[in-house]
């Protein structure tokens, strides 16, 4: 019978004309739906290639048309839809104001000393202004460290720096000179400099940030310094100055803009206009999370976390508000469909009535209220960082992280009565429990996905703890953290695509955590699932004692951590 109904009404729907359509716009003419085109600078073909071979191999059906920009030819990225992957420079160097860009990448560079370099108490204290800078590299003649410095030291500044071009203009705009003297020594290759600097205790050099860092702690390498700017050549380092502490704030304040803007060259993507071709808008998505990977192995930065983020929600919000366009209203096209639509649901009543009154067998007078719980229901927003411990975070403009419960758990506790959480000025460690879920006496402890001290939490949660089956990802957030290792942690996170493919899994492990104590002869269990179809009741621990609640949290909550 509701085969028939559904059918019948299947067929009434096909008789109904659209009233809108949706248009895929800026795909570059002459291409098929399943090919990309990407332009480049020349001296980043290293890293696009290298993201072209690693997503062509994950998106084997997307044919990726790529080529360098002719460097004699006036600024064109191409055909309209083409992303084009260029440097700083090149960009300022065209018609900037007519294109779409985004920051995808830098190329930043940082003057480093040896850690055994017997100023380094010194320089790190009071920095080292871009005019003393100007001096050491420009000015005629070797010039001693006490003349730097303000002492009467004379031993020898020993300078180095890399010769390839990109990094002499850099320079040069920061030094506001266009050559360096004689005494600088030029190397090609950015290992071997930092080498020399490493294992000589009276150089300082220029070199890309991406090779003195150490990412299995995400610190700088033993035996080096990054060397402080003083930029208002004050001798000493103000509180907008002073992000050389650790490299979780120096790359911080890259981004935000406190290091110098000539010594860090930002590397785009750009189109003629905001990318709303679907192979696009995925590619820079990829670039965005995944890519980020590869850019260190290139010489070159990958973006911090907390800006990823907003650009990637950027284009996930692009994607939905761009590519449908509704045709203008017809007033005679929606009277017809009005009264077609109230033709079918005549039908559909008519020849209901007809199989009722002719049906000698009657259907069970059981209804089923109940909610399944599947893949289907669960929410995953694009933009946030997940982790196993069924746990969101997110890092603010300001460069705090909020963190709360994703919307799997809060489905499987049901609404929650109580929540306990920690008071701000509690540092915590990933992995540590930092919330409980509370249900009636029953509670979940949850782990933290981030490592840090509590600057705030979520006050309304103590009134209202039911906020986070409503809004998880919002009004139901936790906590807001000032972050300790924001860098490496991400490292282990999820993104929106990653994590659902493990949600799957879960959903997998919940059903034969139900079927196991099915089998047990446990009743309780065999109460979770609903009798059309097997599917698992939405909310199942909801009406369940505290046993069943600690089996949830030594199968899926602590093995996960």
């Amino acid at each position: 019978m509701k085969k028939l109904i559904v059918l019948v009404s299947i067929s009434a729907l096909m008789l109904v004309p659209c009233s809108a359509s949706t248009i895929a716009t800026g795909e570059f003419e002459n291409q098929g739906s399943d090919t990309l085109g990407v332009i480049m600078s020349s001296e980043l073909s290293g890293l696009v290639n290298k993201w072209i071979s690693v997503y062509s191999e994950e998106n084997p059906d997307i044919f990726i048309r790529q080529q360098k920009i002719d460097e004699g030819a006036p600024y064109d990225v191409g055909q309209k839809g083409m992303i084009g992957i260029v440097t700083e420079d090149y960009l300022q160097s065209r018609k900037r104001g007519t294109l779409w860009s985004m920051v995808v990448a830098r190329d930043v560079i940082v003057p480093v000393i040896s850690a055994d370099n017997p100023f380094r108490d010194e320089i790190i204290s009071s920095g080292i202004s871009p005019g003393q800078f100007a001096g050491i590299y420009s000015e005629p003649g070797k010039l001693s460290w006490g003349k730097v410095l303000g002492t009467g030291d004379e031993t020898t500044v020993n300078c180095y720096c890399l010769g390839d071009e990109s990094v002499r203009y850099c320079l040069s705009q920061f030094l506001q000179a266009d050559n360096l003297t004689g005494n600088v020594t030029r190397l090609d290759d950015n290992s071997e400099l930092i080498n020399r600097i490493q294992n000589d205790k009276y150089s300082i050099g220029f070199v890309r940030l991406s090779g003195i860092i150490d990412y299995d702690d995400y610190s700088i390498k033993d035996g080096l310094q990054i060397v402080p700017v003083d930029l208002n050549a004050n001798g000493i380092l103000d509180n907008n100055e002073n992000i050389y502490t650790c490299l979780n704030d120096f790359s911080r304040g890259v981004w935000i803009g406190k290091y110098p803007g000539s010594l860090c060259r930002n590397i785009h993507a750009v189109s003629t206009s905001a990318p709303v071709n679907g192979n696009n808008i995925d590619f820079l998505r990829w670039v965005l999370s995944s890519g980020q990977d590869y850019i260190s192995e290139a010489g070159f930065s990958e973006l911090i976390p907390g800006e990823r983020q907003p650009k990637i929600q950027a284009l996930v919000s692009q994607e939905i508000t761009t590519v449908e366009r509704r045709e203008p209203v017809n007033t005679a096209r929606i009277f017809f469909i009005i009264i077609t639509v109230l033709l079918a649901g005549t039908l559909i009543f008519v020849i209901t009535k007809l199989v009722r009154s002719s049906d000698n067998t009657q259907e069970p007078a059981y209804i089923d209220d109940e909610k399944a719980f599947n893949e289907e229901v669960i929410s995953i927003p694009k933009g946030l960082f997940y982790d196993k411990s069924h746990t969101w975070a997110f890092m603010e403009k300001d460069g705090k992280v909020r963190i709360g419960i994703d919307d799997f758990l809060q489905h499987v506790t049901g609404k929650l009565t109580n929540i306990k959480m920690k008071a701000p000025g509690t540092t915590i460690k990933k992995g540590d429990v930092v919330v409980s879920l509370v249900q009636q006496g029953k509670q979940l402890d949850i782990y933290s996905p981030v490592s840090g001290v509590i600057s705030e939490n979520n006050t309304d949660l103590a009134v209202n703890s039911s906020i986070i089956n409503r809004a998880p990802y919002s009004e139901g957030w936790v906590y807001i953290v000032e972050p300790e290792n924001w860098l490496k942690e991400t490292r282990k996170y999820l993104m929106a695509a990653d994590y659902r493919d493990w949600i799957k899994n879960e959903f997998s492990r919940l059903k034969d955590f139900i079927a196991k104590g099915a089998k047990s002869g446990d009743l309780d269990y065999s109460q979770l699932v609903l009798q059309d179809g097997g599917e698992v009741k939405d909310m199942p621990l909801e009406k369940f004692g505290p046993d069943v609640w600690e089996d949830f949290q030594r199968d899926f909550i602590d093995k996960n951590s």
